[in-house]
């Protein structure tokens, strides 16, 4: 119960950021994501960054997701070492 509460806040949070409104396209073509404004892409970078740091259930989730498909063991490592590598904030 300990960990559910956070994991479901903070996919909350994510879940929130994520479905702020983008600027209407008018050229269909291109994809919505690539008319979030600068200042969207930083506060969902730094929300995610915060849930992968203090949140271990996140933490383990986004590595299963992003890591798993990976099949060579070594880039397999690099992409799961790659969460503890430092980011400057």
């Amino acid at each position: 119960m300990r960990v559910i509460i956070p994991t479901l806040i903070g996919l909350a949070a994510l879940a929130a950021a994520s479905a702020q409104a983008a600027p209407v396209s008018t050229n269909p073509h291109h994809h919505s994501k690539w008319h979030e404004t600068p200042t969207q892409n930083v506060r969902k970078s730094q929300q995610y960054d915060h849930l992968v740091s203090t949140n271990s259930s996140f933490r383990a989730f986004r590595m299963r997701k992003e890591c798993g498909p990976i099949r060579d063991a070594e880039l397999r490592a690099n992409c799961l070492g790659s969460f503890s590598a430092y980011e400057p904030r």
